[in-house]
């Protein structure tokens, strides 16, 4: 077994001891399937590490409210000191090892060593411990999350495909109530997901999972029905041409022969798909989209009625409606 110390306050009372995770933040957006790691229960003591914290009880429980609970309660174990070392004892499993002293650092005032600026990874390690400890509005906290969240902001964008980085976004903005960030980053979620979210063990609630997961289905529900109801109407034998009532027949069939092929090629005809449309995102859709675009420029199949062109009979245009406007109406969520 590895043992580490930090020893944050020269007069210690207190031991916090932290088992940690045999790895970091879960990386299951961009990857799906992971090897399976070894279960903490399968591992033999000695490959346990601690990693020892030393710090004082005063500062534990002025600045966070989960800790002055079990520190001045008998209900609590950790209310009583031990007395072969004589200090209180206080569990930790899990957490990352530097973001837990920094955190640490910040309750004792060692502003020197808290660094100036933190990763977007290291940001979201420190959220996960601001939330456990019920630190969200903690006054001690406020300097230095104020100043490493605006660098994150400068520095790195919230990502425009969901991935592991976008789940970390939609975290640390909505701990810390960045509305305009966590706007974005989940409409970016609802746009860009196949299914529902994973949320790599980090503290985003599951209404706002279920928001997310309820909004891309609504959206997939309005494309795939617009685009059976517009077959529908190409399939009507007596179709009329809005632009050449001449071509309306010719019109009709060409639209319904075109847009059968692409439902049939996207696996949009038979069987329908239906909720919760797994594997299919709103993106995904635009880009077949665009796909069915360029592959009719390919074989100048932009249009019918005699082979002018007509912006009314023109599949291009009615599908691409469909889809932009169901994108356009996709809205991120409110903090």
């Amino acid at each position: 077994m590895l043992l580490t110390v930090h020893k944050i306050d020269p007069f210690a009372d207190t031991d916090e001891t932290l088992t940690p995770s045999n790895s970091e933040v879960n990386d299951r957006a961009e990857n799906p399937i992971d090897e399976p790691t070894k279960p903490a229960s399968e591992l033999a003591s000695s490959e346990i590490d601690e990693i020892h914290y030393l710090v004082s009880s005063r500062h534990l429980m002025l600045a966070s409210p989960w800790f002055r609970r079990p520190l001045t309660s008998d209900r609590y174990i950790e209310a009583l000191k031990d007395p072969s070392d004589g200090r209180y004892h206080i569990q930790a499993n899990g957490w990352d090892e530097e973001a837990l002293l920094i955190l640490l650092n910040i309750f004792h005032v060692l502003t020197r060593l808290t660094p100036a600026t933190v990763s977007l990874e290291m940001l979201a390690q420190i959220v996960v411990l601001v939330y456990y400890y019920e630190l969200e509005n903690a006054e001690v906290m406020e300097r230095d999350t104020v100043v490493w969240i605006a660098n994150v902001k400068r520095t790195v964008a919230i990502p425009s495909s969901y991935c592991r980085d976008l789940m970390l976004w939609i975290c640390i903005s909505g701990v810390f109530n960045m509305s305009e960030e966590f706007e974005k980053a989940t409409a970016v979620a609802v746009k860009d997901s196949t299914g529902w979210i994973q949320t790599l063990d980090l503290p985003i609630h599951q209404e706002i999972t279920s928001s997310i997961e309820h909004s891309r289905c609504n959206a997939l529900e309005h494309i795939i029905s617009e685009l059976h109801r517009q077959l529908e109407v190409y399939r009507d034998f007596d179709y009329f041409c809005p632009n050449h009532s001449y071509y309306s027949f010719q019109c009709g069939v060409f639209l319904f022969g075109a847009l059968t092929k692409y439902m049939e090629r996207w696996i949009f005809l038979s069987p329908r798909p239906e909720q919760p449309f797994l594997g299919i995102s709103l993106n995904g859709i635009a880009n077949m989209v665009k796909d069915m675009e360029r592959l009719q420029q390919n074989h100048h199949l932009n249009n019918c009625c005699g082979g002018g062109y007509n912006q009314l009979c023109n599949l291009n245009s009615k599908i691409g409606g469909v889809i932009q406007n169901a994108l356009t109406e996709v809205k991120g969520l409110k903090s």
